[in-house]
């Protein structure tokens, strides 16, 4: 590794080029994860504690190698299996009830007993419950359903490896502390790793009753089943990652974990979408997480349980509508670690929003730069925007007063730093050793090629955040507008029109009638066909003459697969639609695109996209969207094509079907002036009512309800709270 090595940070000004230590970079074709597949796991979260394991209820790593019990970024179960007689039981039914738990109803297969007889199968019922909280409680009740009484032995297996999130998805290993021998105290399991950045992480296993026998990591009940008898066996799980620092030592759960996420009731004349809308809503509530007595979306489990700056951002636009209480404290959140000074090897700069921050023992040797890691182009930008946005749904300019040193600065990082050439759009380079190679949503190694499939050369200036940060001048302009900071507002407007008029310049691909997906290396433009320009339509910094051809080319055969928009065409040179971002179907890209084309007054366009996603999320189990999918032609394939490591549940995947109906209503709040805009609301033709009910805006509320007649979509104003002028713009 040439540079900075691992474990130890650049001073400001060392250099760190890409090119030289792409070999060295963490995970860097930036894809979720190394593993194969994550199969049909089952996944379940609460608080800070997530568990992934197979569908009989096993976590065991030597089935998938990410299963298992996480905390803080570490894994801190890596098995507990069940076995009756020696024998792994059969599955009968297995799912994840709600967010936090799961339930597994098994039978016995043909058993050899102590006595020699053979218990012939299914003549047991073995109800296997894990419950997440605080503490992890499973129960496991074993019912004879047979003619007989049976004797038989319950044996629970477990171990700990302590492993760090970057080890599980495929990082070397690094330094590492002492794993210490399982040890039996008092008729509980003792795991127990000190680590090499000294924390104390303790994984205790306590059972009621206590075991027939306790041998290493073995907990054997000796069971006495009369007919129609049954016994029940529970075990508490306590956790405990104890250290210097603000880091809560124990599990806590959210206080937002205990109500619904949102105050909005959504109604429908569609059961199945409603039910698709709830599980977004759930998926949400599962994935609020606390750290360090600070709440904000993580990113998607089981990969990224953490703070991201771009995703919690956008998860947090996705919602605002229903629920403004989360971006009110991501916001702060992340304006506390805003980018204070140059550290290459974080990709630091002063005014920059945070990409991802961890808190294992990487992160905590310094081995792995998230601590936090500033290698992301679009988080500051989106940081000015999410901020604009909450404020003309809530009204609340007590938070932009409180945070406007940090708008000054991120703005002052759009304008200096962001820009490595000096041609005035923002673009990115990486400096870190283990940094990002690129720094968009679109952050796999491959993701930005050009027309030949060749890799763009850095510095890259990706044409969606161009968009981003036109956006995020405007969103700036108004919020100093309504202080009365009319000359600085000016300036902000100015600059945001001098900008649009450059990017229609460089951007406009003429004999594609598309916009390039970025600029590279001496302006460049990289010409492949992506998503990419779709967001940019949702930022408004596209020229109206142009927004056509770009909303035909989307939804086009070489880009609509029919469950959404691709992240490439098909057909270019870089196209896989089973690669991670060249290719595959991102549901929250398809949201963002669809309120672009909305904008743009592309209704029919935008309701094509939202039919497609809503209907996918039916194909997925639990009407689950995931992260990503496989970008397949739907006329080959029944159902979509799933991406075997996504990330799932996902926030800004749970967050579109959320945005995207908000699109299709026209929602358009202005809680300053008191005045909420609906602007040409239009219903699919599978959506034939559909009923809000307390949409805040401000401090007043309104139940509204659309509803679809001979091909027009009608609004009635059921309730209102407060004083708000609601107006219909047809």
């Amino acid at each position: 590794m040439s540079g900075v090595r691992a474990g130890k940070r650049s001073a400001p000004g060392d250099r760190v080029h890409a090119g030289s230590d792409a070999e060295a970079r963490l995970l860097r074709h930036g894809r979720s994860t190394l593993l194969a597949d994550l199969g049909d796991s089952l996944t379940t979260k609460a608080g800070g504690v997530f568990c992934l394991c197979a569908r009989n209820g096993d976590i065991d790593v030597s089935l998938n190698g990410g299963h298992g019990l996480y905390f803080h970024d570490t894994r801190f179960l890596a098995r507990t299996t069940l076995r009756l007689g020696g024998q792994p039981p059969a599955i009968l039914l297995s799912t994840a009830l709600e967010d936090d738990r799961t339930v597994c109803e098994l039978t016995n297969t043909d058993l050899e007993l102590a006595d020699g007889s053979v218990l012939a199968k299914e003549q047991l019922g073995i109800r296997r419950e894990r419950a997440l909280a605080a503490e992890v409680v499973e129960t496991i009740e074993v019912r004879n359903f047979g003619a007989e009484p049976v004797s038989c032995v319950l044996e629970l297996g477990f171990a700990a490896d302590f492993a760090d999130m970057f080890v599980v998805r495929g990082a070397p290993v690094g330094r590492r502390g002492k794993l210490l021998e399982p040890a039996w105290e008092r008729h509980a399991l003792i795991f127990a790793y000190d680590g090499a950045d000294g924390r104390a992480r303790t994984t205790r296993i306590s059972f009621e009753p206590k075991p027939s026998e306790a041998r290493d990591a073995l907990a054997l009940f000796a069971l006495a089943l009369e007919r129609g008898g049954s016994e029940t066996v529970r075990l508490t799980i306590s956790l405990a990652d104890e250290g210097p620092g603000p880091l809560e030592p124990r599990p806590m759960l959210s206080r937002r974990r205990r109500s619904p996420f949102g105050a909005v009731g959504v109604e429908s004349d569609n059961q199945l979408f409603d039910r698709a809308l709830a599980r977004s809503f759930q998926d949400l509530r599962m994935l609020v997480t606390r750290e360090r007595s600070e709440n904000f979306f993580a990113a998607g489990i089981p990969w990224f349980v953490c703070l991201f700056g771009r995703d919690s951002i956008v998860t947090a636009l996705q919602t605002l509508a229903y629920d403004p209480g989360i971006a009110a404290q991501t916001l702060p959140l992340l304006a506390k670690y805003q980018g204070r000074r140059h550290d290459e090897w974080r990709d630091e700069e002063p005014g920059k929003i945070l990409h991802e921050l961890r808190v294992d023992e990487k992160a905590n040797l310094d081995e792995v730069p998230q601590t936090p890691y500033y290698g992301t182009v679009d988080a500051t930008p989106l940081f000015c925007c999410l901020l604009a946005e909450y404020v003309r749904w809530t009204g609340d300019l007590t938070l932009f007063e409180r945070l406007q040193g940090n708008l000054v600065r991120a703005l002052a990082w759009i304008d200096g730093l962001a820009d490595h050439d000096g041609d005035g759009f923002v673009d990115y380079e990486s400096k870190s050793a283990k940094g990002l190679a690129n720094q968009g949503w679109k952050d796999s190694g491959n993701a930005i090629a050009n027309e030949d499939g060749s890799p763009v050369v850095p510095p890259v200036a990706l044409v969606e955040v161009q968009g981003y940060v036109y956006r995020a001048k405007l969103d700036a302009a108004w919020l100093y507008r309504l202080t009365g900071d009319d000359d600085r507002a000016d300036q902000l407007e100015a600059a945001a029109a001098k900008l649009r008029e450059r990017f229609e310049r460089a951007y406009w691909l003429p004999e594609r009638r598309f916009l390039a997906v970025a600029l590279q290396r001496d302006g460049r433009p990289a010409a492949s066909l992506a998503s990419n320009a779709g967001q940019a339509l949702w930022s408004g910094i596209v020229s109206p003459r142009h927004a056509s051809a770009i909303a035909r080319t989307l939804l086009s055969k070489r880009m609509f697969s029919g469950w959404g928009i691709r992240t490439l065409a098909e057909g270019e040179a870089a196209y896989n639609p089973i690669d991670y971002q060249v290719g595959s179907v991102w549901p929250h890209d398809n949201s963002l695109i669809a309120a672009g084309l909305k904008r743009y007054g592309h209704d029919q366009e935008a309701l094509r996209v939202f039919t497609a996603i809503y209907e996918a999320a039916t194909q997925f189990p639990s009407y689950r969207l995931p992260e990503v999918f496989a970008g397949f032609p739907r006329q080959h394939y029944p159902e979509p094509v799933r991406y075997p490591v996504a990330c799932s549940p996902q926030a800004w995947a749970a967050g579109t079907l959320p945005y995207l109906l908000q699109t299709a209503l026209g929602l358009c709040p202005d809680a300053p002036r008191r005045e909420l805009v609906v602007r040409r609301p239009i219903l699919p033709d599978w959506l034939g009512e559909i009923t809000l009910r307390g949409l805040r805006v401000g401090a007043a509320s309104v139940d509204l309800r659309f509803r679809r007649i001979e091909g027009e979509t009608a609004v009635a104003l059921l309730e209102r709270t407060g004083e708000l002028n609601v107006r219909i713009e047809c």
